[in-house]
């Protein structure tokens, strides 16, 4: 098997030395460059899987330098290393095409991580990468967190056959993004994606959108009129929401699942319907199904692929990214852009987004409207970044209530989770990480 090839610029010689011992220990061929000129003469001559540069170089600038490498070899992974107040240099990185970058000064278990990171969401990109000739419709949703990319390989997989999914997410984590994605990728690309939420409609109205009317079936009814089932016939029909439609409404869904067809309501003539079904939800079903507020019977037909969607706070490396997306977006003109300072991007990497990306783009929204222009610093963002103490603004989002004891508990599980995850699942780094022995993380984690 080929070994992993990095080539690493740095130009301190006692850090490039500590660089290679760990690069080189983990099994990895590594070549160093402490110039940019001699970063760009290894490029020429070698082909690398990764590039760990940082942005300060003697002789070039680091930006300039970076570009030229993922130009000469595009399908090689840049992680970029910078001072501390220089995030915003890592931001113009990220999006010029680096992976990651990482702020000096970092333990090396972390650059070892994003390393093993780098290499196993290549491994992901493969299998859920592009067709020949066709751009992956998966491609668009940006990630380069291995979390979501596992749930995308999940997507990508289950689009290729007709099962229903259950696409399942806090609410701003991307789930229509994903259900059109699982359309666009399935042989029914060429039908209707009808998409329909449950929870914006009223309940004495949601099941004649959903299966049609026959003129005169109520007061009102001067027209017949086909439902969302109906005109998704050929193509996808995602219920978003599902966990907010009336139980009652349920057992006629679940009918239709299993006769593959309906009838108007109102009407007798039944219509046989051919067309794939995708769920979304913010809602625990499984739990809903045990206090006895959603069908088990339909929950299980609609469950038949899951695809779980992290929030946005366990997925902080899509932050500048993101960032840097919805900036284009809303800005697409230099000139009117607003400047984050450093400590401006620090505080949108570290705060808790309840409302995950929505709530992100939002936030980019407001200080594009209000400050056009400006070099925007900590007292232009919304209160909530403000006020340390409010809920959501660190790196995770609790429930108020709860007594301190089961809220201490809550935090000690979710953090040994978190970090167990960050390390691969490999325990012994974790538990590095953690301060705590092997056994004393393998106890906890059992429990």
């Amino acid at each position: 098997m080929r070994r992993v090839k990095l080539l690493i610029v740095e130009d301190d010689p006692l850090f490039g030395a500590a660089l290679r011992e760990v690069v080189e220990g983990a099994g990895y061929l590594m070549r160093l460059a402490v110039t940019g000129a001699a970063a760009l003469e290894a490029v020429s001559q070698e082909s690398f899987d990764l590039v760990v540069q940082d942005i300060k170089l003697p002789d070039a600038n680091g930006l300039d330098i970076l570009q030229e490498i993922i130009a000469r070899q595009p399908h090689c992974g840049t992680i970029v290393m910078t001072g501390y107040g220089t995030i915003d240099s890592a931001v113009r990185a990220m999006k010029l095409g680096a992976f990651d970058f990482l702020t000096k000064p970092f333990p090396m278990e972390t650059l070892f991580l994003k390393i093993e990171s780098f290499l196993e969401l290549r491994r992901m990109g493969k299998q859920i990468g592009e067709q020949p000739g066709e751009a992956s419709p998966f491609s668009a949703i940006i990630t380069r967190s291995p979390a979501m990319r596992a749930a995308l390989e999940i997507a990508a997989k289950v689009a290729l056959t007709p099962a229903p999914v259950l696409v399942q997410g806090e609410s701003g984590t991307g789930k229509e993004l994903v259900a059109e994605a699982i359309h666009r990728a399935s042989e029914r690309r060429g039908g209707p994606f009808i998409q329909v939420n449950c929870a914006a409609i009223p309940p004495n109205l949601l099941e004649s959108e959903l299966f049609g009317v026959e003129k005169g079936a109520f007061t009102g009814a001067d027209r017949s009129r086909p439902g969302y089932i109906e005109m998704a016939a050929g193509g996808t029909l995602l219920l978003d929401e599902i966990g907010e439609m009336p139980f009652e409404l349920q057992g006629k869904l679940l009918r239709v699942l299993e006769e593959r067809g309906t009838a108007r309501v109102g009407g007798t003539a039944f219509k046989s319907l051919d067309f794939r079904l995708i769920c979304a939800t913010n809602r625990n079903l499984s739990d809903m199904v045990k206090r006895g507020e959603f069908r088990k019977d339909l929950f299980f037909r609609i469950n038949v692929v899951l695809v779980n969607l992290p929030p946005l706070r366990e997925r902080r490396e899509d932050i500048p990214l993101l960032l840097a997306h919805f900036l284009d977006r809303l800005c697409p003109a230099p000139a009117g852009r607003p400047e984050f300072t450093p400590e401006v991007l620090e505080m949108l990497c570290r705060y808790g987004y309840p409302g995950n990306i929505r709530e992100l783009k939002n936030i980019v929204e407001r200080i594009t409207l209000l400050y056009p222009g400006v070099k925007v610093h900590r007292h232009h963002l919304p209160p909530e970044f403000l006020e340390p103490g409010i809920i959501g603004s660190t790196y995770e989002v609790f429930e108020v209530g709860k007594p301190l004891k089961e809220a201490v508990a809550e935090f000690e599980k979710r953090y040994i989770e978190k970090v167990t995850h960050y390390a691969g699942g490999r325990k012994t780094l974790a538990a590095k990480m953690l301060g705590l022995s092997r056994k004393v993380v393998w106890e906890k984690t059992k429990k």
